[in-house]
């Protein structure tokens, strides 16, 4: 399957969260062929796997699992312009047939014919027809930014700013969260979504956008590429992403209506009030969206709240634990042979086998995370200072960590967490010693002893040893190897001997004078 195996991902798991919605729905919000799903939906029901172990796999692992490696499909055929053929039909004696053969007189590799009539009367049944939807509760949540905006002045009289203004809209209720941010910038765009989600108590199954960059990076006619920030967003709330087609505003009418309304109510109420920031701005829409929330409707009983409270807020998914963090992706980056990843001139370091690979970086405010084939293999705190390296210590080869092991820092580390008289032994070796070569080799000797005869053990001869000026690496050897220590203990002090006639004290031996 040519298909990439991150659209495969959001397939799979959009038909485990919600596997009642037919192909073409899902094909819709993931951009894909229906007959795609179908297909991969197939593999599913065939192999019975089970999703929490599916999303556990690499893409390797995921591959094999399913059986989507090294499949293709056959390339996309080109269709004519449907606005074309059905021009020409309105001439005198024109048939589908004919239109048909003059076209792939130009377009030999153009679909076939029985194909040509379906897709035609199929384009002909979308022309001009209005369908009136009906909105399941908690299903369906509308976003878009307002046309209009709000200036935002400078108290100090500088330059003047242009708020834009977020406003999203339950499908079933109408229920209406605005919010007004200083840019349409990714970042501003999931902050808008995160606090909608957070003041609704919950999220919906869909939200259907706009087409604008921050959410939606390409939309062509077979696939849809959904920005990767804003899919990680709405992945970690449980929710995905249907963008209405392009200059198709019909497919997003709630959001239409509801920034009418919102311009309507709100901004323009707004109109001759000055605003020197954006919180003073949000109190009075927070103020105004809950007096739009709270109007009566006109032609049915209730309001949105009412409605709201009624229905759409039982049905809507809980939240997460933890709210989102904000964060940035960066994808194919490349490995260095030091086995570190460059991010703003500092380094992370990855397993040393992922050597000239290409890995995603993961960006928070604190932390950095490291994945390869959508495996996470590292996490190092973000580093802020240029030239800094972030290296743990088993990334690194066998003999690199050899290496730096024998160095006199790593040495002393080492011994401050078997003791302090294991450390004073240690720093005697590899800084009092004036054959520093000699002093680092015993360090070392004597490291390999603590792990052969336990640091406790190595600690209590130490402990032994210096008051006695023992310092040598055969001595502590042979302390440890003989336990003179642990005899010299068991020893009774010697009893002083009685004085008697037979006994000649040192008087004795003495001058005479």
């Amino acid at each position: 399957m040519k298909l990439p195996v991150r659209k495969q991902r959001e397939i799979v798991r959009l038909h485990f969260h919600s596997p009642s919605k037919s192909n073409r729905f899902i094909a819709r919000s993931t951009g894909v062929s229906a007959e795609t799903v179908k297909t991969l939906r197939g593999l599913l029901i065939a192999r019975s796997p089970d999703w929490q172990m599916l999303k556990e796999l690499d893409d390797d692992q995921w591959c094999r699992t399913l059986g989507t490696e090294d499949k293709s499909k056959l390339p996309h055929r080109p269709a004519p312009d449907w606005q074309w053929i059905h021009a020409e039909m309105q001439r005198p004696s024109a048939t589908l047939e004919q239109l048909w053969q003059e076209w792939r007189e130009v377009t030999p590799n153009g679909i076939a014919y029985s194909q040509f009539t379906a897709l035609y009367r199929h384009w002909l049944k979308e022309q001009h027809v209005v369908m009136r939807r009906t909105h399941v509760p908690g299903e369906k949540l509308f976003v878009d930014f307002a046309g209009q905006t709000v200036e935002i002045r400078d108290a100090k009289g500088g330059e003047s700013t242009f708020a834009q203004i977020f406003i999203a809209v339950m499908g079933h209720s109408n229920f209406t969260y605005v919010q007004a941010v200083a840019s349409q910038t990714v970042a501003d765009w999931l902050i808008c979504h995160c606090n909608c989600f957070e003041a609704l108590g919950g999220t919906p199954k869909w939200v259907v956008s706009d087409n604008l960059k921050a959410g939606v990076l390409r939309h062509g006619r077979d696939q849809v590429l959904i920005n990767p920030d804003y899919d990680e967003m709405l992945r970690h709330y449980n929710t995905a992403a249907v963008p209405a087609q392009p200059l198709r505003p019909k497919q997003k009418a709630k959001a239409e209506v509801g920034v009418q309304i919102a311009q309507r109510w709100m901004l323009f109420k707004l109109r001759n009030r000055v605003f020197f920031g954006l919180e003073e701005l949000n109190a009075e829409l927070r103020r105004l969206t809950v007096a739009l929330n709270e109007h009566p409707f006109k032609k049915i009983a209730g309001c949105r709240r009412e409605r709201f409270e009624a229905a759409d807020k039982a049905a809507l998914q809980p939240l997460p634990i933890r709210p989102y963090e904000l964060c940035e992706w960066r994808y194919e980056v490349r490995v260095g042979d030091d086995y570190h990843v460059e991010h703003r001139k500092c380094f992370y370091s990855v397993p040393f086998a992922l050597t000239r690979e290409r890995v995603d970086l993961r960006i928070t405010t604190s932390m950095i995370e490291i994945f390869f084939k959508a495996r996470r293999v590292a996490l190092h705190a973000l580093l802020k200072n240029a030239g800094d390296a972030s290296t743990v210590q088993e990334h690194r080869p066998i003999a690199h960590q050899r290496v730096l092991d024998g160095e006199p820092r790593a040495l002393m580390k080492w011994a401050e967490g078997v003791g302090p008289h294991a450390m004073h032994m240690i720093i005697h070796h590899v800084q009092e010693r004036s054959d520093l070569a000699n002093g680092i080799k015993a360090a070392r000797r004597m490291r390999t002893l603590a792990s052969e005869h336990g640091e406790a053990r190595f600690e209590a001869v130490c402990a032994y040893a210096l008051p006695l000026n023992i310092t040598s690496l055969r001595s502590i050897s042979s302390i440890l190897t003989k336990e003179a220590d642990l005899r010299a203990q068991q020893e009774p002090e010697a009893k002083p001997r009685p004085t008697h006639d037979n006994v000649r004290g040192p008087e004795y031996y003495g001058d005479e004078s």
